[in-house]
């Protein structure tokens, strides 16, 4: 079986896909430390701007407010206690901070065998810049970037490019391609850099599960991904919410293929979430915490770190009793089943 973790990291991003092969796919880190704290970390742990993400628990007027935004995750923790030592392809959906808070350790903690990127060429060149973020991860990043350092291999895939291994673990990018991304060096906006990557892991039935994670994503992205992957993308699974589920003035249209039948929201600091978007079932980080998907030929089972959120979520529904999983340490709220 896979294993999918979402995690809570305050207003970034990581997902950690455990595949069948034994491989491990950590996409983006935010809030990611080890045990030694420079003084540049200690600055910003301490910093203004960092205590005020813990506060900014931004939900819809209808809905509770369970505050898991102020108990983030460190994913550098959270793999180790999970026993990985090894991350076969660590993926930067694209260059913005909150998607980069915490590489430096997670280079120095792990063994990181694939390095994707970007051919993008963004530049911050202070804190001012940073948002808040530490900017010695910028500077490693940067040099990772540019060929400076390598204890990884850097690489740089596009839509349609193909590859053994990460066939293998039912992985396939819809975006970005070469015009997408000098789109984005051009007009220096890096969302639409991101990489879209469709997690196809097979079904009992014959076909596949959806799986989407859509990095920060906007309307570009979608147009390309629409037009080309319409049918790849109908009836989702899973989709991650891209940009944390903000609103951003895009366009929503692209929801009327992807039809999703749940969606996974981060904590985005924003006042206008984009909640009632979408359709089907919607969790976010600030409610469940970490959220776990175990995945296989049958189902998709749901955990979650929340036991508050959990018995509510399931009390509304009639569904009795979340139980606990002492694998996941977290708590069952809903299963998927294979059609």
């Amino acid at each position: 079986m896979a294993i999918i973790h979402f995690l809570n990291v305050l207003e970034g991003d990581c997902n950690i896909i455990q595949h069948d092969t034994g491989r491990t796919t950590v996409i983006d880190i935010s809030n990611g430390y080890n045990d030694y704290d420079t003084v540049e970390e200690i600055a910003v742990k301490n910093s203004e701007l960092r205590r005020a993400m813990y506060e900014r628990t931004q939900v819809p007027s209808d809905k509770k407010d369970y505050k898991q935004k102020k108990n983030p995750d460190n994913p550098i923790f959270y793999l180790k206690e999970k026993g990985i030592q090894n991350i076969f392809r660590f993926i930067v959906t694209h260059p913005d901070m909150d998607h980069l808070d915490g590489i430096k350790d997670l280079f120095d903690e792990f063994s990181i065998t694939n390095f994707w990127d970007t051919d993008n060429k963004k530049e911050i060149s202070d804190k001012a810049g940073s948002g808040g973020y530490n900017l010695e991860d910028w500077k490693f990043y940067k040099s990772l970037r540019d060929g400076k350092i390598s204890p990884s291999t850097r690489l740089t895939y596009f839509s349609n490019n193909s590859n053994l291994y990460y066939n293998q673990d039912n992985i396939e990018i819809l975006s970005p391609t070469p015009s997408i991304v000098k789109a984005c060096n051009d007009k220096g906006n890096w969302n639409d850099s991101s990489y879209v990557i469709l997690y196809t892991p097979p079904k009992a039935t014959g076909g596949h599960w959806k799986i989407l994670f859509a990095g920060d994503s906007e309307d570009l992205t979608w147009e390309h991904i629409v037009t080309n992957h319409a049918e790849k993308v109908k009836n989702i699974d899973i989709l991650f919410a891209p940009h944390h589920g903000r609103d951003s003035n895009r366009n929503f249209d692209f929801l009327k293929s992807l039809t999703p039948t749940i969606t996974l929201f981060g904590n985005a600091n924003s006042n206008h979430l984009a909640y009632a978007k979408y359709p089907g079932t919607r969790i976010t980080n600030n409610q469940a915490g970490y959220i776990i998907l175990d995945i296989s030929s049958q189902h998709i089972n749901l955990y979650v770190k929340n036991a508050e959120f959990a018995k509510d979520f399931k009390a509304k529904r009639g569904w009795g009793i979340p139980t606990y999983n002492t694998t996941h340490k977290a708590y069952s709220i809903c299963q998927l089943t294979a059609k």
